[in-house]
């Protein structure tokens, strides 16, 4: 895990401000790469190239095209692991982990290819020599990454399968720039103007990462699952191609739990892979539980269970607080535990540098937690973090799952079903049954509604979200536009903000396509959900498997405002005329907005 940064020039050599531009450009992201950076410069006319390493000189040789790299170490510690990386005529600079690349390694090597290093990056650039844009298909892990390529004079740009990995680039009148991090591009003489659009989508409907655009118009997202490759000779063009697509894949009906056992467990097995200290997120739900309990088990087969290390963020007394869960777990498995509280660390200095890490206003507080959590794992001295999120999209864990896997029912004549499902699931929560239907039967009004033409919510994504009335369609949109995204972008930007490395096990994707192939029944039955999870076995304690609530990130919210409400208040005063009497379901949206607008100034 890592950052990079590229700049290319179609038409002219970089001048003297180029150069410091870029430079500033990689050095405004060595959070992301503490262990150390390098820059390759090219001349795209000659195919000759030159190394720089810090601390950086302006080289004399005429260059049109770099690529940087910030670097945190995880695999192969040593010098020879460094980036850019050389191999043959390729030369990568590459943010994320390939997980197998152990077992593609060892495919090469039958095939003739030798390595000089035992990191993924040179087995990525083998990959890519043998298969070209196919290798893609054969990476399990979180990626994006840029080959230059020497003898045919091209960029190979890439982008994982879910975006895990943040790519972003601008592009006009001849001159791309690609880069880990928003705010690398404010480091270039670039006239870059608020997307008023995005914000006030923002908003309306706390949607944030749900498309290719950003909070800037000039600037947008390299497209998830997709790939480039743009010609030296020619101005630079992105013409996308599509390596993936969430599939169907065989299921053997009676051993489906047995299936989920294994690809889970190999997921967590592949993710425990690393040359420095692994730690694990810890909330006493099910989804960072189960995670936990089979990494315990990998580890303790090897005799390593002693040194594992959970983090949590806790707020004891107060709502939301999970900590009876998260130390039935520390006492279960006698891990080393550590906590953080959130409140008593806050200060509005410290929020604003969560924002600026974050490159986008938050929803919630709830981030500021995670944020918390990432120095935490840091001070401990602990560069990989396993965590569980992904299980909710996957497996229908979260409440509208179950309220719209309802209406399906109805809308599809499966009353006695619905009627079942609501009895048992009211039972679970504690809840009257009544109070169910009648959110059920509102959302089926409102499908009654869109299919009437009497609703509608514009041409957006809310729309969109609210039309569906099926459930895997639900997950699926949640996973690839309006839920995961957001998830992922903050992961990435509070973690690295700290040299933290965060994995998803969940987000395999091998597991991925698997939950998409099973019937309704795997993830909502008998009013449970993440149905299928929950039978396989962890080991975990029936308490923790058979929770009732679901509490997902949360935070005492609404003391932590009140408690600083003064303080928010004043970020107000940043925002344009426009928004500060916008009218929000939420105004710490407004706060978060204006704390955007402060750093950003």
């Amino acid at each position: 895990m890592c950052g990079i940064s590229v700049a290319y020039q179609f038409n002219s050599a970089f001048s003297e401000s180029d150069w410091q531009s870029f430079e500033k450009s990689l050095m405004v992201i060595r959070h992301r790469g503490p262990d150390g950076s390098g820059i390759t410069l090219f001349n795209t006319e000659t195919g000759i190239l030159n190394d720089v390493e810090e601390p950086f000189s302006r080289q004399p040789f005429s260059a049109n095209l770099a690529l940087g790299h910030v670097r945190l170490s995880i695999l192969d510690l040593s010098e020879a692991g460094k980036q850019p990386l050389h191999y043959e005529r390729y030369t990568i600079t590459f943010n994320g982990e390939i997980y197998n690349y152990i077992e593609i390694r060892s495919e090469l090597q039958g095939l003739g290819y030798t390595f000089r290093t035992h990191t993924d990056t040179e087995v990525i650039l083998a990959a890519y020599d043998r298969w070209g844009s196919n290798c893609l298909s054969k990476f399990n892990g979180m990626f994006s990454f840029v080959i230059a390529d020497r003898k045919k004079k091209v960029l190979f740009i890439a982008n994982d399968r879910f975006g895990v990995k943040p790519l972003y680039y601008y592009l006009k009148d001849d001159v791309l720039l690609l880069a880990s991090e928003l705010k690398q591009f404010k480091c270039y003489d670039l006239k870059l103007t608020v997307n008023d659009e995005v914000i006030r989508y923002f908003l309306d409907t706390q949607y944030v990462d749900y498309s290719e655009e950003t909070f800037y118009k000039e600037i947008r997202r390299f497209p998830k699952s997709h790939y480039c490759i743009i010609p030296w000779s020619e101005s630079p063009e992105l013409k996308f191609e599509r390596y993936y697509s969430i599939k169907r894949v065989s299921l053997h009906e009676k051993s489906v739990p047995e299936q989920f056992h294994s690809l889970l467990t190999d997921a967590v097995k592949l993710r425990l892979r690393s040359d420095v200290p692994v730690g694990f997120a810890s909330s006493g739900g099910l989804d960072s539980s189960s995670i936990l309990y089979m990494a315990h088990s990998l580890l303790k087969s090897e005799g390593l269970q002693k040194n594992v290390q959970t983090f949590s963020a806790i707020f004891p007394g107060l709502d939301g607080d999970e900590s009876e869960f998260i130390r039935l777990v520390e006492k279960d498995l006698e891990v080393n535990a550590n906590y953080v509280n959130p409140l008593e660390l806050f200060s509005m200095d410290d929020f604003e540098k969560h924002i600026y890490h974050q490159d986008m206003p938050v929803t919630s507080t709830s981030y500021y937690a995670e944020w918390c959590v990432a120095r935490k794992v840091n001070q401990q001295g602990v560069k990989v973090l396993l965590i569980g999120q992904g299980g909710d999209e996957l497996l229908a864990g979260y409440h509208h799952h179950f309220y719209r896997y309802c209406r399906q029912l109805i809308l599809r004549g499966q009353i006695p079903a619905y009627l079942s499902q609501v009895k048992q699931y009211a039972g679970l929560k504690g809840v009257a049954a009544s109070d169910v239907h009648r959110k059920v039967l509102n959302e089926v009004k409102l499908a009654v509604k869109f299919r009437f033409g009497l609703a509608s919510f514009g041409n957006g994504l809310q729309e969109k979200w609210n039309k569906i009335n099926t459930l895997t369609e639900v997950l699926k949109t949640d996973l690839t536009e309006t839920m995961l995204p957001a998830y992922l972008r903050s992961d990435d930007r509070d973690a690295m903000a700290f040299g933290l490395e965060t994995r998803h096990p969940f987000l395999d994707y091998r597991l991925v396509d698997f939950c998409f192939s099973l019937p309704d029944t795997y993830k909502i039955k008998e009013g449970w959900q993440k149905w299928l999870l929950r039978q396989i076995d962890t080991a975990m304690p029936d308490a923790i498997r058979y929770r009732k609530d679901k509490k997902g990130y949360t935070t005492p919210q609404d003391i932590w405002l009140e408690s600083n409400r003064e303080a928010f208040e004043t970020y107000l005063n940043y925002l344009p005329e426009p928004y500060r009497n916008y009218k929000v379901s939420d105004r710490f949206l407004l706060y978060a907005l204006g704390a955007w607008f402060k750093v950003n100034e």
